[in-house]
């Protein structure tokens, strides 16, 4: 169950605030994501580059993002959505997945113009990992993450919602990702030892288009069931002595 509705990503260096903990930068600098205007679809298509990097890039920023944090202050853990800014920046707004079937409900502040990454089903293989998630080599994860993918419950059986429209079938939203470097801190949510590896990604995410601003609710479910309320703002300014 640790993969289901999975998430994840962040390369570079910064602080969890108050906690001192080290994270990867989830999503580094790149050009903005486009206007969702004139968009029909509330998804972008999986095979559409967002802010210059393919959707498999982006994933593999959500892994190394979600795999940075140890367990007590993990995003895939967050039971309130407290977590859910920790480690973001950029044009992608990385969403957590679940350990475990749920139900759950976080709520979260999204930065406007952002595309929002949802996870449904996927799984990762790596070179510090046991098996059956173990590989030596590029050919060796990527066969393993697709083998991984195929014990997935079949996306059919999930539906998402936006606001209360649905995106319909999940199953063309599929996508690995390129080899991509993993830093598992001690405590990790593998339970594998700390170090640093290479791993590849697969399987079922959503690239939310940019939502206005305002307020809108996500659902994933029923056989993992999340529910995302999800406020989106512009960059404020507070004056000093204010």
């Amino acid at each position: 169950m640790r993969r289901l509705a999975a998430v994840l990503a962040i390369l570079c260096t910064l602080s969890y605030a108050g906690g001192g903990l080290a994270a990867q930068e989830a999503s580094p600098a790149a050009s903005p994501v486009a206007s969702p205007v004139g968009r029909s679809a509330l998804a972008i298509p999986v095979d559409e580059p967002v802010a210059g990097l393919s959707q498999g890039e982006w994933s593999a920023r959500q892994w190394q993002w979600l795999v940075s944090f140890p367990n007590d202050v993990s995003p895939n853990a967050d039971e309130t959505g407290a977590r859910c800014g920790v480690g973001q920046s950029g044009p992608v707004f990385f969403l957590a997945g679940l350990v475990g079937p749920g139900p759950a409900e976080r709520a979260c502040t999204v930065p406007a113009d952002a595309a929002v990454l949802l996870p449904i089903f996927s799984a990762e293989c790596s070179t510090l990992e046991p098996p059956p998630f173990f590989g030596r080599d590029e050919a060796e994860l990527v066969a393993c993450a697709a083998a991984a993918v195929g014990t997935l419950p079949d996306p059919a059986g999930m539906e998402v919602t936006v606001d209360g429209r649905s995106l319909g079938d999940l199953g063309r939203f599929r996508s690995a990702t390129p080899v991509f470097t993993l830093v598992l801190p001690e405590d990790n949510v593998f339970g594998a030892p700390a170090g640093v590896g290479s791993a590849v990604g697969d399987g079922y995410s959503v690239m939310l288009a940019p939502l206005p601003p305002g307020e809108h609710v996500v659902e994933l479910g029923p056989l993992v069931s999340l529910t995302y309320r999800l406020t989106v703002a512009a960059p404020t300014v507070v004056e000093p002595g204010t």
